[in-house]
């Protein structure tokens, strides 16, 4: 495996270009090597893109299809985890060909067909032009694995994160000289990962020539072990430890690791000594990494640890409207502020919400309101839900009024008893949707017209917004407000 190219210089057909053929040649035998590219392409490499140029489309089409995964391979061995590749056809090759060439016996006839007349005809290969530099084409041809990174206009800033977010921007501005390492922490979903590719992608743009990489601890693991497998470490070694910035996603991945941690604290103290900066996302402190190496954790704890937090309120509802620009017609201005009150947990939850409605909104062709968004993302919820059984509703209820399971299916007719049964056949009847009779016969052997008859009694104790008059914990609380904590409580238990 070659050293890494620079990214960010062109490399035209010189010296420089030999290590470019050699990984090429690797990746994909020396005769195809031979066959294809001998005295018929050339290579560039421009930021993170090997740039395979070739005279004809015929030939781009079929490379492309023959070998791009030896492509990739060889992108990424030059590269980094973040390179990819380029198929670009240069008519001016097809000159270099021909001179070179005594005969066309090895060069590949453009591909023909046949009309119905019995006409043979040439086919034209229809090319997507992205300029028209020197009679040089660019084909449209990139890896499926490709990775669009994040950048800071799109990152929502609030009390939440205004600390990590300085600190990212200040590390991408001056890396190596502030914060270094900086370790980002928080609860999934809160713009970690943003975080970093936003760093990639501000010193990429801003300062192209230094060596950026950004990958997980999964991916630094997958290539460790391979570099072991293949015998090939110290060639891993040169690709990790001459980077100018490092930024690590998912540290926790690492736990128990304790070969591929050693690797990494080695890898992090060349990086920093060497004037280089770390970035490392986690889920949760570096002391709380108590399946990583001491010498690891004392590591990130020495630069700036930042945690972000889950967005209040109106950080939400900031972050709700810049996820539904793409879709500005399909709410309302009242919808937003729903799901954004609604979704608390996380980003993805207000961006799967709002994918949720976005998709009813393109099938119905209406507006989605408040209400047709409750309904929605109730029914949604509901279906996420696991079953809720009676006997769960007998024993939360029996835990709120401090009964026990004798006492809900007894023949007592005690307002201490009668009423929490009656509560607990609304919420069975409610969340279970279990038959009257089921419900009847579960409490005790009861009929389903006792049932039905507790569900109007706490109907009308809700409507008139009556208290709890029991001596329990629950006195002086409303019905309402009890059979709502009852149901928080299964609806916990349940998912």
């Amino acid at each position: 495996m070659t050293q890494p190219v620079v990214p960010g210089e062109s490399y035209g057909r010189d010296d420089k270009c030999a290590g470019i053929s050699a990984e090429i040649r690797s990746a994909i035998g020396q005769q195809n090597f031979e066959h294809w590219f001998t005295n018929r392409s050339r290579f560039e490499i421009s930021g993170n893109i090997l740039q395979i140029f070739v005279p004809n489309p015929f030939i781009s089409n079929w490379l492309v299809k023959r070998f791009r995964s030896q492509f990739n391979k060889a992108a990424v061995a030059l590269l980094g985890p973040s390179g990819s590749f380029e198929l670009a056809v240069d008519e001016t090759l097809q000159h270099k060909t021909s001179d070179s060439d005594s005969g066309s016996a090895s060069k590949p006839a453009p591909p023909q067909l046949t009309t119905g007349a019995g006409q043979t005809i040439s086919a034209n290969i229809p090319t997507k032009i992205a300029g028209d530099v020197s009679g040089v084409q660019t084909l449209a041809v990139r890896p499926t694995n490709r990775r669009r990174f994040n950048n800071f206009t799109s990152v929502v800033t609030g009390e939440c994160n205004d600390l990590a977010v300085m600190a990212a921007k200040q590390v991408a501005e001056f890396p190596g000289q502030r914060f270094n390492p900086l370790y980002i922490h928080g609860p999934t979903g809160v713009g970690k990962t943003h975080l970093l590719e936003a760093i990639y992608t501000e010193v990429r743009r801003n300062q192209n020539g230094l060596n950026v990489m950004y990958l997980s601890s999964e991916a630094f693991t997958n290539y460790f072990t391979q570099a072991l497998d293949a015998k090939t470490v110290p060639s891993f070694r040169q690709r990790f430890r001459n980077v100018d910035v490092l930024l690590v996603d998912n540290i926790e991945f690492l736990d128990n690791k304790r070969a591929t941690q050693e690797e990494f604290l080695h890898t992090v103290v060349q990086v920093i000594e060497n004037g280089g900066q770390l970035v490392v996302s986690g889920d949760r402190h570096p002391r709380l990494l108590t399946k990583h190496r001491e010498e690891l954790t004392t590591r990130f704890m020495s630069g700036l640890v930042c945690r972000i937090e889950t967005p209040a309120e109106d950080t939400r509802q900031r972050i709700t409207a810049a996820l539904a620009l793409p879709m500005k017609d399909s709410f309302s201005r009242e919808t937003l502020d729903y799901v954004a009150r609604r979704c608390r947990k996380n980003v993805r939850e207000i961006q799967g919400a709002l994918n949720c409605l976005h998709g009813h909104f393109t099938l119905s062709g209406k507006r989605i309101t408040v209400t047709r968004a409750r309904e929605i993302l109730g029914d949604m919820e509901r279906e996420c839900r696991k079953l809720v059984r009676i006997s769960d509703v007998e024993k939360v209820v029996c835990d709120a009024f401090g009964l026990t399971t004798t006492d809900m299916r007894s023949k007592s007719r005690r307002k201490a008893v009668s009423c929490p049964r009656a509560l607990a056949m609304y919420v069975a009847r409610k969340l279970t949707k279990s038959a009257y009779r089921e419900i009847g016969m579960y409490f005790g052997g009861r009929d389903h017209s006792t049932v039905v008859a507790a569900e109007k009694r706490v109907l009308a104790w809700i409507t008139k917004d009556s208290p709890i008059e029991l001596p329990t914990s629950c006195r002086g609380r409303t019905v309402a407000d009890v059979i709502h904590e009852i149901e928080e409580r299964l609806l916990s238990l349940a998912s």
